[in-house]
């Protein structure tokens, strides 16, 4: 059994030593005077993407005035019907939730979305063959109810004329009176420009905010040699240094020279970078530093004795049987400890004589 050992034993020392000296070297700091940076910091343009939890406030303006087209009749809207010479099949209407009106002999008739003139055209057709001259006048007593509507649904909140909504889990929000909306993945201004033309095809003059009040899905992602890892909320942009204090700092085993940053720039194209953190901490450069954006992922990997003593520890110290080789790590340990083997006699263990073939 001597005889494998004294291969052992020399090759892992020369193995080891060779490791030693390929290692990084951990983060130190060589400023020793005040210095100045000219070069900015890299940043990546973005837009912040919605994403479920995230809670918006929209407000409503409504300012009556005259349009640049005529008015066009909407659900909820009361018109008066008049005959010239018929006044005894004049009538009042409310535009029902179809869009319709009750015409006396002819039944149901759209009227939604149509202006008064053609309203009154079409009318005078339905009417033509039973009256020489039907002479009709369409008069609109109120309009506008839809804006009444949304009055009553957002007074009963606490906040005045504005209301809050969540983005769901299923991606979607929900607004008064206009069909839920995909906003998860959208800017704030997308969104807006889709809510304000839902809107905008009920009521006239309606102009609207929207605020993020609460944002929930502003993530970052921070794995491999940090105490902390795990996804974290940015309540501001963060850099990567930053992040990585976030996160507890870097462990023993980190590699600062190598920290990998994964992201999205404003075409959400994906793209990677290699950041020095060693240099920007040893020289206080920040121009070497990045600013993260959302959803982010910053992967610091372990310096090249780690992972040697990972394989050591996987591959010598797991197949190496225990009664021959002691478990060892490359914190040092190895050069000054000689493997042991049981002699089957009362248990003893006794060093070998290194160069002895029995």
């Amino acid at each position: 059994m001597a005889a494998p050992l004294k291969k052992i034993n020399p090759l892992i020392r020369f193995w080891l030593l060779g490791f030693l000296l390929a290692g990084c070297a951990s983060p130190r700091v060589e400023i020793t005077r005040d210095v100045v940076y000219n070069r900015p910091m890299p940043k990546i343009e973005f837009e912040y993407e919605l994403g479920c939890g995230d809670v918006i406030e929209i407000v409503y303006h409504y300012t009556p005035r005259p349009g640049s087209d005529q008015y066009r009749l909407a659900v909820g809207d009361v018109i008066r019907v008049e005959f010239a010479y018929h006044p005894e099949i004049n009538r009042d209407f409310t535009i029902t939730p179809t869009g319709n009106i009750a015409l006396p002999q002819r039944g149901e008739t759209r009227a939604c979305g149509m202006t008064p003139a053609r309203l009154r055209k079409k009318i005078e057709n339905l009417y033509a063959h039973e009256f020489i001259n039907p002479a009709v006048t369409v008069t609109i007593l109120e309009y506008n109810r839809a804006i009444e509507n949304l009055k009553v649904a957002i007074t009963t909140m606490a906040r005045g004329q504005s209301k809050l909504s969540l983005i769901r889990p299923d991606g979607y929000i929900s607004f008064p009176m206009i069909p839920d909306t995909y906003a998860k993945g959208k800017p704030l201004p997308e969104l807006k420009e889709i809510v304000q033309k839902e809107y905008s095809k009920q009521i006239e003059n309606l102009t609207l905010t929207l605020i993020l009040k609460e944002m929930n899905s502003n993530l970052v992602f921070i794995m491999g040699e940090v105490k902390t890892p795990g996804y974290y909320l940015m309540e501001h942009p963060y850099t990567v240094s930053q992040l990585t204090a976030r996160a507890g700092g870097l462990t023993g085993a980190a590699e600062p020279c190598s920290v990998v940053v994964i992201s999205r720039d404003k075409h959400r194209k994906p793209f990677g970078r290699i950041i020095d953190l060693e240099r920007i901490l040893a020289t206080g450069d920040i121009s070497l530093d990045m600013l993260i954006n959302q959803y982010s992922v910053v992967y610091v990997p372990k310096t090249k004795i780690a992972r040697a003593n990972l394989f050591v520890d996987q591959y010598i110290n797991r197949m190496i049987p225990g009664n021959l080789v002691e478990a060892y790590d490359l914190g040092g340990t190895l050069l000054n400890t000689r493997p042991v083997i049981n002699d089957g006699v009362g248990g003893a263990n006794l060093p070998p004589t290194w160069g002895d073939d029995d």
